[in-house]
């Protein structure tokens, strides 16, 4: 049995594991931003591996956050057999061993604008396949994927429009958003925050709009999956929490 000590411990640093944790001076933006450098640098992609590495721990022994188990739902849900699965803003790549761990066989490959993370990535990983690229110009022929996952990227991408009609493109069939900040009435709104101790761009996307700029890339919502808790009402004035969407192409 285990010791109270030790649950409470995991559970302290279970409520320390979500994306809020990291984030701190939330300002709210008039103007869309040029792109903030705060990606990019090589201590945000070593701090952020280091904070995903108890939770991969954790995954391997059969504790997976929820994160990770709704992206491997949204995964199986597409009902392929070993497919080939791009990850756009793949970080350190931690994916590429979680989503075989819990949706089964994949082909991984993962794409980040960050050379600091492609190269932690690729040292962590080195038989995966990685591209430093941008998510608004990936640099791959249509249809050539049969899954393109944002992996918790859309969030931090200010022209998420043109992410999105990339992902479309890229993706045989299907595409995944995983871990989208909503909220239900505020319009969609541009952050400035510190991630990591580093300047970057965060949305919060009003729900019904969101959905809508999906409906107008000819994307068909086939699931929608919550995940982690993500509450930013003091800066935004309401209630927000975070999505994972299924979508198909028409």
């Amino acid at each position: 049995m285990r010791r109270p000590s030790e649950f409470f411990s995991r559970l302290k640093n279970y409520l320390r594991s979500g994306i809020s944790d990291v984030s701190t001076d939330y300002q709210l933006l008039a103007v869309q931003p040029e792109d903030l450098p705060g990606w990019h640098a090589a201590s945000v992609a070593a701090q952020q591996h280091q904070s995903f590495a108890p939770l991969i721990k954790d995954a391997r022994e059969g504790r997976p956050r929820l994160d990770f188990v709704v992206a491997a739902q949204a995964v199986k849900a597409t009902g392929l057999n070993c497919p080939l699965v791009l990850e756009v803003g793949c970080g350190s790549a931690y994916y590429s061993e979680v989503l075989p761990l819990l949706a089964g066989p994949i082909r991984y490959a993962g794409i980040d604008y960050s050379a600091s993370m492609t190269s932690l990535a690729h040292s962590t990983y080195p038989a995966i396949s990685l591209l430093t690229a941008d998510a608004c110009s990936l640099p791959l022929a249509g249809d050539s994927c049969d899954v393109v996952m944002s992996g918790t990227s859309l969030m931090h991408i200010a022209n998420y429009g043109k992410a999105i009609a990339e992902t479309v493109r890229v993706a045989r069939e299907w595409c995944i958003f995983h871990t989208v900040p909503v909220m239900a009435r505020r319009s969609t709104t541009l952050l400035r925050k510190h991630a990591y101790g580093q300047p970057v761009v965060e949305i919060i996307f009003n729900q019904g709009e969101l959905e809508a700029e999906f409906g107008a890339h000819r994307l068909e919502i086939r699931s929608i999956f919550e995940s982690l808790a993500y509450d930013v009402s003091h800066v935004v004035g309401e209630k927000t929490w975070t999505l994972t969407y299924l979508c198909r192409k028409e």
